[in-house]
C-alpha cells in the first residue's frame, strides 16, 4: 500500500525512482497512424470518446485566500472566478514543497520530492524519473511555457521531455541576477504556439507557469496600482528579508497591496490565455494550481516562503474544469501529487504503480483519513509536515542520521495560524506516517548527497528566433552583446 493512501501509515514505499525513461521523440506521422492511435486511446477510455486536451496552469507563490473564488474581499481574480465557477474547487489543497523546483516536479510526476529526488533549486531531474509527458500516449503534442529561472533547461533539465519547451527568461528581477518573464509575454508565447505550431489533429498537453506574484511585488508600470490604502492600521515592515524590502514602503500593508496587484495582473493574462486558446477549450480538462504559497504578516518572516511548512506556505489553490469534472466546492484535502494521475486518467492512461490512483475530477481516492505531507528547508535543517483532516504534525530534522530535533502538533480547526502547539502523540496515523517518511528518506534530512547540479544562468535567455528589433532592444539595455 502507498504510504500516503487513505488509512496507510505503517507501510513504507519500496521503489524510489521507478523504471527507466523511454523518451518518445519519434516524429509524428499523420494519416492512418494518427487514426489508429486515436482509436486505441479512445478504447482505453472505455466510452469510445476521443481524449481531451489537457491544460495545466500554475502560478508561483499564490495563496488561495487572495483569490475571489476562495472568498477574498478584493476583486483580484475575476477571470479565474468566472472560468472555474462551473468547475470543481478544492477548498484545501497542499503543495509537496515550499520551493518551486521540488513542488513542480511533484505536479508533473505524481511523486513526493524524496521519490523524484529533486530537493533543491538548480538540480536536474534524474533521467530515471518519468514525467507526465513520458507517460502520455504518443499522439499527444506537449508544450511548456515557463517564466522562472529555476525552471529553465539549464536549471532543471526538463526540455527534452516536451515536444516544445519555451524557457526564454530575459527580464531582470530588480538588481539581482535573477531572470524571469512577465505574464503578458509568457501568454504571448503560449498563444503564438497555439496559433502557429499546434497540430489541430492532435490532442495537446499544455503547461503554462507564471511567476509574477513572486517577490519583489512589482507589477508592470502600465498596470498601475489597483489596490491602495484600504487597510487602516499601519504596520511597520520589520520582518522582511533584505531582498524583498522596498525603500518607498513604510507600511507592511503596502506589500500586500502590491502582491494583490501582481495577482490581478496575472489573472488578466490567464484570462487572455483562456480566451485565446481557440476551439476545443470547453472540451479540455483545465487544471489550475500553484507551486506554493507565501507568508503575509505572519510568522517570523513576512512575504516569504521556502523556509517553513506553515499553512500560509503549503496551502495552494486547486481548481478543475472540463469533461468528467464534478462541479462545486470539494472539502476533502488534495495534494500536488494528485495532479499527474488525474491528467493521465483523463488521457486514458492506466495509472502506474508508483502513483496514487486518485482522480481530482470527482474526488475518487481522496479519503477523509488520508495523510498529506510537505517539506521545506530552514534553520540549518529540514522541516516536514503531515496533515490529516484538521490535524497537523510538524518535525524538524537535521543531520545524516535523520535526527528528529523537534516535534509539534496542531489542531487547525481552532488554531489555523499554528500558534498553539499541542502535545505530540506518536500513535496517531499522521505522526506515524511523518516519522516513517523521515526515516525512509534516501536523502538524509532532505539533503541530496549526490545529484546532477543544474546551472543558474547569469544573463537573459533569449529565444534564438527573436527578431533583430528585439535583440537590439536587449542590447541597448546591456543584456546581450
Amino acid at each position: 500500500m502507498h504510504p500516503l493512501a487513505a488509512g496507510a501509515g505503517a507501510e513504507p514505499r519500496e521503489d524510489i525512482l521507478g523504471a527507466d525513461v523511454n523518451r518518445r521523440r519519434a516524429a509524428y506521422t499523420p494519416g492512418i497512424l494518427s487514426l489508429v492511435s486515436v482509436l486505441l486511446v479512445s478504447l482505453a477510455c472505455g466510452d469510445g470518446a476521443s481524449v481531451p486536451d489537457l491544460v495545466l496552469v500554475s502560478v508561483d507563490t499564490l495563496r488561495p485566500d487572495h483569490l475571489g473564488i476562495y472568498g477574498y474581499d478584493r476583486d483580484t481574480t475575476p477571470n479565474l472566478d468566472g472560468f472555474f465557477a462551473s468547475g470543481r474547487v478544492y477548498t484545501r489543497a497542499y503543495s509537496t514543497s515550499a520551493s518551486t523546483a521540488p513542488s513542480v516536479v511533484s505536479l508533473l510526476t505524481g511523486r513526493l520530492p524524496q521519490e523524484h529526488r529533486v530537493r533543491v533549486l538548480y538540480q536536474l531531474v534524474p533521467d530515471e524519473v518519468k514525467l507526465l509527458t513520458d507517460r502520455l500516449p504518443e499522439h499527444y503534442q506537449t508544450a511548456a511555457f515557463v517564466s522562472s529561472i529555476v525552471l529553465t533547461e539549464e536549471a532543471i533539465g526538463m526540455s527534452r521531455r516536451f515536444d516544445h519547451y519555451d524557457d526564454f527568461v530575459d527580464e531582470q528581477e530588480s538588481s539581482r541576477e535573477i531572470w524571469e518573464r512577465n505574464a503578458a509575454r509568457t501568454t504571448d508565447a503560449a498563444l503564438a504556439w497555439l496559433r502557429d505550431v499546434r497540430d489541430p489533429e492532435r490532442p495537446v498537453f499544455l503547461w503554462v507557469h507564471y511567476i509574477d506574484p513572486h517577490a519583489p511585488y512589482r507589477p508592470p508600470p502600465e498596470w498601475g496600482k489597483r489596490f491602495e490604502g484600504t487597510r487602516t492600521k499601519p504596520v511597520e515592515p520589520h520582518r522582511i528579508k533584505s531582498y524583498m524590502q522596498e525603500p518607498d514602503f513604510s507600511n507592511a500593508w503596502d506589500y500586500v497591496d502590491r502582491y494583490d496587484d501582481e495577482v490581478a495582473y496575472t489573472d488578466e493574462q490567464i484570462g487572455r490565455l483562456l480566451a485565446g486558446y481557440g476551439p476545443g477549450l470547453d472540451d479540455a480538462l483545465v487544471v489550475f494550481t500553484a507551486d506554493h504559497g507565501e507568508t503575509m504578516l505572519e510568522h517570523e518572516f513576512w512575504f516569504a516562503h521556502g523556509f517553513q511548512v506553515y499553512e500560509a506556505i503549503l496551502r495552494v489553490p486547486l481548481m478543475l474544469r472540463g469533461p468528467g469534472v464534478r462541479p462545486g466546492p470539494a472539502a476533502r484535502a488534495a495534494h500536488g501529487t494528485d495532479v499527474a494521475p488525474t491528467l493521465l486518467r483523463a488521457a486514458g492512461v492506466e495509472i502506474p504503480d508508483d502513483m496514487l490512483d486518485v482522480d481530482l475530477r470527482t474526488g475518487e481516492g481522496l479519503g477523509d483519513d488520508r495523510v498529506l505531507v510537505g517539506e521545506a528547508f530552514g534553520a540549518g535543517g529540514q522541516w516536514r509536515a503531515s496533515i490529516q483532516g484538521d490535524r497537523k504534525w510538524v518535525v524538524f530534522v537535521r543531520g545524516p542520521g535523520r535526527n528528529v530535533m523537534l516535534r509539534r502538533h496542531y489542531e487547525l480547526a481552532g488554531d489555523p495560524d499554528e500558534k498553539k502547539p499541542r502535545a505530540w502523540r506518536g500513535d496517531e496515523a499522521g505522526a506515524r506516517t511523518l516519522i516513517e517518511i523521515v526515516k525512509d528518506d534516501p536523502d538524509p534530512a532532505g539533503n541530496p548527497g549526490a545529484y546532477e547540479q543544474g546551472m543558474q544562468i547569469r544573463g537573459p535567455k533569449v529565444d534564438p528566433r527573436a527578431n533583430d528589433a528585439a535583440r537590439e532592444k536587449l542590447r541597448a539595455l546591456g543584456y546581450v552583446e
